[in-house]
Parts: structure tokens; C-alpha cells; sequence
């Protein structure tokens, strides 16, 4: 090993609940040390099994035992070491997989194998020592080394990364205090207790607009100030919820007089919105001997300023809910919820023309289509079908679309973005018994890239051509919910610069015809090759038309969504 080459060592606790800490580590320390997003994307999943086996297996006879990873990064290779107290030889069908797919283990072998370059096992009087390897490009000039060039840079960008990890945990940690929230009060208690291990900060201030007045919402550390305001420019509150912009720095650059400023030297305030509507504000302080907030987590702040909102907005349609009476009313409260989930408009001064919608079958469905713009300037496109209808079906959709905005948040290769959802979905679908099939494009900011997707059990992604022609792009794995570790794989989707990108869900093809016969996939498929010339948003319509398709209205009976995207001239 060169002088100047560093490691990782990470000692666990005999703990399946460790390996999920060490494995961001690693791949955050991995990060850190330059290795590329190809690489790293390939270190996650058998690492997370080799940790499992050695705390289940290798201290299965020693349960003071304490496995230990030691991660090297090589100049054209990663190598991982996970040794445990106990001894294991690989038996000769250990890397395939066994013969009953649903059976509980024996895949550790195979994912082992397919998703690293080289392995090893080794046995001594110590215990059992695996060793992976995964070639990597040529890491010079990368990484760590180059970040290091002032300590200062170095501090800020482990900050940020811990940040938009922190801020995925966070998120995923809210959404299981929704559900287990007895009132809205209490939900926002425990995000504050959540918060304060998350950001340091001496006071957390949370006020909603009622009528033409800001009004405090008692947390457990809210800071001795008026309990309503104006909703007016005179206050820095006022001014956040007006403008619908953050607010973050000292107490010197908000109006006089200004009641968050007279008891804090650092704030960071962020609007409370939901469905383009300011519902209040979410203020953090911090004294004088606080360093100023990092970018990190002012992006921790508004994703939780945005959970709050959501949060909100749903006491706010229950509230309204508790109001009327019969089931009609509280469906009715459903569906809006689930309308207002769904995009309200498209990514504009992108390259691509992108249009979507969906027809549930009743007031509530579980089909699900979302459009997430990307900073680079593309954008993930995810189209769903819950199995089931009405409002467990809908409420799943809502956890779906939760889960896909907090990991595009740090990811956007979508085979990562599904096996990611799969991971953190799967407890509550296997609880409920239900699965989703879903499709996940990514759309490069260049339309001359390549398109990529990954595909859950979902129709097959459709590209219209002009010629006429319809290529059904291959490629797909189980639906979500089916098995807790499914890698989901990315396939490439062949696009031409007139080619149109077609996504449906089955409720679009299981209609009559007017032969009384169900119209099935291929022929609503050359119904939307026929309409190509439309443009996406009358083409859409177009296919969501039963009479304008000479179909039998009276037959639909499931959801029925469409999403499109083309590049742009």
C-alpha cells in the first residue's frame, strides 16, 4: 500500500441493525475518495449481504463477537474485507440461486458473485475473512485528495454529504411518524425531537396562516415571541410566507424590530406550502457561538418545512372531512388528496415536451404517474399501478411518490431509485399484501444521450416511431413488494429525435372494441402509433377518450393513466 493511501475500518456490533450505518459510511467514505458513480452503484448491494451473513452466520456461536469491514480504495480497484468469529466454506452451488424463487435465503452467494469483479474466502484460528474487489476506472486526481486542497472545502463537503444523507433518513423516518401520529400536534412534536438530532439549533418556530394572521403553533423549545402576527412585510416571518422564499442569515439582515431576530443571531426561515399554496412558516435559530447554516441543511430544512406541508394540508382536508357525513365525503377527501399528488404542470425550458394524466376508475385509484425535474436539467419519469383499488391503494401511491422524491433527491439512476423504494415500501406491501408494478425512465438533459429505465413488472415502455413502427423496449424485474431485496436493473430505450416516449398502465387497454371483444395491448398500441402527429397533450386525451375510440365506456372498470415525452425540435 502507498504511504499516502488511506482505509476504512469500521467495527461493528453483533447487530443486523449496524449495517445499514456502516454501509452509508462506506459509501460515503468511498465518495469522498473519488470512486465513480458506476462503481459505487455496484458496492452497495453485496456488501449489505456479506455484513448480514457475517453478523447472522460468522457470530451465530459467538454472540460477543464483532464482525469488521476494512475498505481500501485501490488506484484502479475498491477491496473490501469482512471478517467474523466463525468459519464457513463456500459450498459448491453457492453462488446460484436456489430453486424455489420465494424461498428466504441462499441468494447471498449469487448476489456476491454477479455484482462484484473477484471474491475470496479464507479461513484461520481468527475466523472467517471474505474479500471483494471491484475494478474501478483510474482514480488520479479524484476524490479526496483533490478536495483536500483547503481543510475548509474538505469539512464543507463531508457536511453536505452527511447532509443529503440525513436528509433521505429524515425524510423516510417522517413519513413512519405520520402514520403513527395520533394527532397533528403530535406529529409535529416529534418532528421537532427528530429535528433537534439532525440540526443544532436553540429554537424551532412553527406558525400557519390563519385568516390574515401568522399563528404559533407551541412546540417544545419555541422562543419566548408574540403568539400571532400580521401577515405583512414588516416581519420576517410575514415577508418568508408572502414571498414564498427562504429567509437564511443574521439576525442584522431582517427588519427592525423583528421578534425572531430580538431573540437569535443566526436564522434560517422556510415557507410551509403545499399544492402552490403558503400555508406558514418553519423558522430555526442558533446563537451567537453557532456556526451559520451550510447548504446541506437548508436543503434538510425546506425537505422538512415540505413534509410539514404536506402534513398540514392533509390535517386541514380531515379536518374538513370530520365536517360532513357518510363514506361519499370522506372518499371525496381522498381523491383530492390524491389529485393534488399527482404533477399539477410539466418541466418548462427543458428539451423534452412531457404530458401525463390519469382517469381512476373510481374517486380513488391506485394508478400513479409523477415527473421530478432534475437539476442538470432532465428529468425521471414514474408511471404505477397499485394492486387494488380505492383508498389503501391510494395511500399507497401517496408513500410511493414520498419515497421517489426523497432518493432523487441523492440518486438518479433509476434501477438505484426502485431498488431503493423496494427496500423501504416492501414491510408495509408485504403487511398489506399488495404489490406495485411501476416503470422508471430517466431522462438525460441531452435528448442525444442515451434514455434509460427500469422496469417493475410494469408494461413495457413503448417507443412511436414516425414510419409507423412500435418498439417495445425489453427488459424488466419483479414488482415492488414482491421479494425485500430485489437489485432492479437499468435497460437502455432507444430514441430518436422524433420518436415518441410512451408509458400506460393496463386500465388503457382492458376495454371492448366494437367487435365486443377486449381491445388488449397491441392494438391500443397501434391506436396511439395511429395518433402520433397529435401533440402530447391532445394525444393523451385522445387515448383517454373511450367514445373518441369507438370503445364501450360502460367496460371500464381500472385506472386508466398515460404518460409521454418527446424531444423537443
Amino acid at each position: 500500500m502507498n504511504p499516502l493511501d488511506e482505509a476504512l475500518l469500521l467495527t461493528l456490533g453483533a447487530d443486523l441493525a449496524a449495517v445499514h450505518p456502516a454501509t452509508t459510511r462506506a459509501l460515503a467514505w468511498c465518495t469522498l475518495q473519488g470512486v465513480p458513480p458506476d462503481t459505487l452503484a455496484r458496492i452497495e448491494l453485496p456488501l449489505v449481504e456479506a455484513l448480514n451473513n457475517a453478523i447472522e452466520h460468522g457470530c451465530a456461536r459467538s454472540p460477543s463477537g464483532r464482525p469488521r469491514l476494512l475498505l481500501r480504495v485501490l488506484p484502479e480497484a475498491v477491496e473490501a474485507e469482512i471478517s467474523d468469529p466463525g468459519r464457513f466454506v463456500p459450498p459448491p452451488d453457492w453462488i446460484e440461486l436456489p430453486l424455489d424463487p420465494l424461498a428466504e435465503g441462499g441468494r447471498g452467494g449469487f448476489i456476491i458473485n454477479s455484482s462484484t469483479d473477484s471474491w475470496d474466502h479464507a479461513n484461520s484460528p481468527a475466523g472467517h475473512t471474505l474479500t471483494l474487489r471491484w475494478h474501478s476506472r483510474p482514480l488520479a486526481g479524484r476524490g479526496l485528495l483533490a478536495a483536500a486542497e483547503s481543510e475548509t472545502s474538505l469539512d464543507r463537503l463531508t457536511a453536505d454529504l452527511a447532509n443529503s444523507f440525513e436528509t433521505l433518513l429524515g425524510l423516510t423516518h417522517f413519513a413512519g411518524l405520520l402514520a403513527t401520529s395520533a394527532t397533528f400536534a403530535q406529529l409535529l412534536d416529534k418532528v421537532q425531537e427528530r429535528l433537534r438530532s439532525m440540526v443544532v439549533h436553540d429554537h424551532l418556530v412553527i406558525r400557519f396562516i390563519e385568516e390574515n394572521l401568522l399563528v404559533l403553533h407551541p412546540v417544545g423549545d419555541a422562543a419566548p415571541i408574540p403568539a400571532r402576527l400580521p401577515l405583512d412585510r414588516a416581519t420576517s416571518e410575514g415577508a418568508c410566507a408572502l414571498d414564498r422564499r427562504p429567509l437564511v442569515g443574521h439576525r442584522d439582515t431582517f427588519p427592525p424590530g423583528d421578534p425572531l431576530a430580538a431573540c437569535a443571531d443566526k436564522l434560517c426561515l422556510m415557507p410551509v406550502e403545499f399544492g402552490g399554496q403558503t400555508l406558514g412558516t418553519l423558522a430555526v435559530t442558533r446563537p451567537a457561538s453557532a456556526p451559520a447554516f451550510t447548504g446541506g441543511e437548508v436543503e434538510l430544512l425546506q425537505a422538512v418545512a415540505d413534509f410539514i406541508g404536506i402534513a398540514r394540508a392533509t390535517e386541514n382536508l380531515w379536518q374538513e372531512r370530520t365536517k360532513r357525513l357518510g363514506l361519499e365525503q370522506e372518499i371525496q377527501v381522498a381523491a383530492n388528496i390524491q389529485r393534488s399528488l399527482l404533477p399539477a404542470a410539466f418541466p418548462v425550458g427543458t428539451r423534452w415536451h412531457i404530458h401525463g394524466a390519469c382517469r381512476p376508475a373510481r374517486e380513488v385509484g391506485g394508478d400513479y404517474f409523477d415527473v421530478v425535474a432534475l437539476p442538470d436539467g432532465g428529468a425521471l419519469l414514474l408511471i404505477a399501478d397499485v394492486m387494488g383499488k380505492g383508498v389503501p391503494a391510494a395511500l399507497l401511491a401517496a408513500m410511493l411518490r414520498s419515497s421517489l422524491r426523497a432518493l432523487s433527491a441523492v440518486e438518479t439512476a433509476p434501477d438505484r431509485i426502485l431498488t431503493g423504494i423496494n427496500r423501504q415500501l416492501f414491510p408495509d406491501l408485504v403487511g398489506l399484501g399488495m404489490f406495485i408494478t411501476a416503470v422508471l425512465v430517466a431522462l438525460p438533459a441531452d435528448p442525444a444521450r442515451p434514455v434509460f429505465f427500469a422496469n417493475a413488472g410494469h408494461c413495457a415502455p413503448a417507443v412511436l416511431r414516425p414510419d409507423g413502427s412500435i418498439h417495445e423496449a425489453p427488459g424488466g424485474d419483479v414488482p415492488l413488494g414482491i421479494l425485500p431485496d430485489t437489485p432492479y436493473h437499468a435497460h437502455p430505450c432507444p430514441l430518436g429525435p422524433r420518436d415518441r416516449l410512451f408509458l400506460y398502465t393496463d386500465g388503457c387497454y382492458e376495454l371492448n372494441g366494437p367487435d365486443g371483444q377486449m381491445l388488449g395491448p397491441d392494438r391500443f398500441l397501434r391506436l396511439a402509433a395511429d395518433r402520433l402527429a397529435l401533440p402530447p397533450s391532445a394525444f393523451v386525451a385522445a387515448l383517454l377518450d373511450p367514445v373518441a375510440l369507438h370503445l364501450d365506456p360502460a367496460a371500464i372498470s381500472d385506472d386508466r393513466t398515460l404518460l409521454v415525452a418527446t424531444p423537443s425540435s
